[in-house]
């Protein structure tokens, strides 16, 4: 959904969106349930537009432990300011940057892709390692059987392994 600087009301603008296009096919995201986004567009000037609001939705994840799928709530409050750069204010900012400016997102245009911001936003919602749970065991390196189902029967081969003389002394 495309939004101009222009389209946006003097009171501000009230957005409900429970769908955004080509999500699914996004790498990585897959949506489980249902989308919603409450946000409000408010003017601050002719080159800035404030964005708050609120995410809401159910993803689908793989966890890199045990590669099985697991569901994981977003639920984030949104805040950006977005600026149309004019010719003149980029020399100015250039030498003088302050902590509410990294805040803000330029623009070449006086437009608003909302559906380009709410994905980025599940990207940036999305863990970095991710795992179903903090005791998830993982998967065995030799069989490959889900650990969390229980013990995979695999012999334990410490006695190989060239730590193995590491973990005597730590006997000792």
């Amino acid at each position: 959904m495309l939004v101009r600087f222009n389209e946006i009301s003097p009171h501000g603008s009230q957005y409900d969106i429970r769908k955004i296009d080509g999500i699914e096919g996004s790498a990585g995201l897959v949506l489980c349930g249902s989308l919603d986004v409450r946000c409000s567009l408010t003017r601050k000037g002719d080159a800035k537009v404030e964005l708050q609001g609120w995410l809401k939705a159910t993803l689908l994840l793989e966890c890199d432990r045990c590669l099985a799928s697991y569901r994981r709530e977003v639920d984030t409050a949104l805040q950006m300011l977005f600026e149309v750069e004019t010719g003149a204010s980029w020399q100015v900012k250039d030498l003088d940057y302050r902590i509410p400016d990294l805040d803000t997102i330029v623009l070449d245009a006086p437009v608003i892709d909302l559906d380009d911001v709410i994905r980025q936003q599940l990207y940036l919602a999305l863990p970095m390692k991710s795992l179903c749970s903090d005791q998830c065991r993982g998967i065995c390196s030799r069989c490959g059987a889900n650990r969390n189902h229980g013990p995979c029967g695999c012999a334990d081969e410490h006695e190989n392994s060239p730590f193995a003389v590491l973990a005597q002394l730590k006997k000792e």
